[in-house]
């Protein structure tokens, strides 16, 4: 049975010129027959990739263009689908997945993709919204958050709109009070700076803030960062950057990392919790890992 392979496009998503650059590498694949969506908001992904899945049988090959939220919402509607597959054209701000794979030109080269083998990867799932790559709490949910409320201005785009959120946030918000229970174990109770929950490795276009994260393993990387001073933050921030932060001495007494299949939240008032980049607002977040739930295609290196 023939393939049918679903390129889906958020035009939102990285830069203007996208669609373009999308379309001249279809124009190139020789005739081969597929069918272009482009979404209309959050969570249109998820609910086309699914309404497809439910409808059609055979092998289908989805490939999210745009970044990690378009990709963790193709990956979210594709869960458990045994006849789908997922890849990604990486065009967004961040591409920060296919990092764990050596980078953004591994994938560019749609040709090599439409016949790619594929590998089995976990998500990290929060009720029906799944993460591919990592999910946020604290100072990076919010340095998220303002790259989302910053998307519709044409010059605050790519990396830059992160730099801009992350300044922010550690201008602005520098403490979450909290409760993490990983795995029933209370692993912190009170002010917190950061916690990253992590499949994949980066977060923020560069930072390697879970270097140690294997995504198919059925376990989320937890790194959880209590409060550091502002001056001694900004000191810390480019070993944390380079994903040093585990070995280094000075990072030990803010610092817990260990694994965990399932992750609880919660908190007296409303906070972030960012997905791949889409934000959730709310007091009581549970996350679960979902164990080798889908196929990504994964292309050889390039020669």
């Amino acid at each position: 049975m023939d393939v049918q392979h679903f390129f889906i496009l958020n035009p939102a998503a990285g830069e203007r010129s996208a669609r373009r650059k999308l379309e001249d590498e279809l124009d190139g694949l020789g005739g081969l027959p597929y069918t272009l969506y482009i979404t209309g908001g959050i969570g249109d992904a998820m609910r086309f990739v699914r309404e497809v899945c439910q409808s059609q049988g055979g092998p289908l090959r989805f490939y999210a263009c745009g970044g990690d939220g378009t990709l963790g919402e193709v990956a979210t509607g594709a869960m458990g689908q045994p006849h789908a597959a997922v890849g990604v054209w990486p065009c967004g701000s961040g591409n920060d997945f296919v990092k764990y794979y050596g980078g953004v030109a591994r994938f560019l080269d749609l040709k090599r993709q439409v016949s790619a083998g594929t590998v089995l990867v976990d998500l990290i799932c929060a009720g029906e919204r799944c993460a591919v790559n990592v999910a946020n709490v604290g100072l990076e949910a919010q340095a998220a958050k303002t790259v989302v409320s910053i998307r519709r201005f044409p010059l605050l785009q790519g990396k830059g709109a992160y730099l801009i959120g992350a300044a922010n946030a550690i201008a602005r918000h520098l403490k979450t009070d909290c409760r993490v229970t990983a795995d029933g174990e209370t692993l912190h109770e009170g002010p917190l700076l950061t916690a990253s929950l992590a499949s994949g490795r980066y977060i923020g276009g560069r930072f390697l803030c879970a270097p140690e994260a294997v995504n198919d393993d059925g376990l989320m990387d937890i790194c959880l960062i209590k409060p550091i001073p502002r001056m001694r933050l900004l000191a810390l921030l480019p070993r944390y950057q380079k994903g040093l932060h585990l070995k280094d001495p000075d990072f030990a007494p803010y610092l817990t990392y260990r694994r965990a299949a399932r992750v609880r939240v919660e908190a007296d008032r409303d906070f972030a919790l960012c997905l791949d980049g889409e934000i959730a607002q709310g007091r009581d977040f549970t996350l679960e890992t979902a164990t080798r739930a889908v196929r990504f295609i994964l292309p050889d290196p390039a020669g």
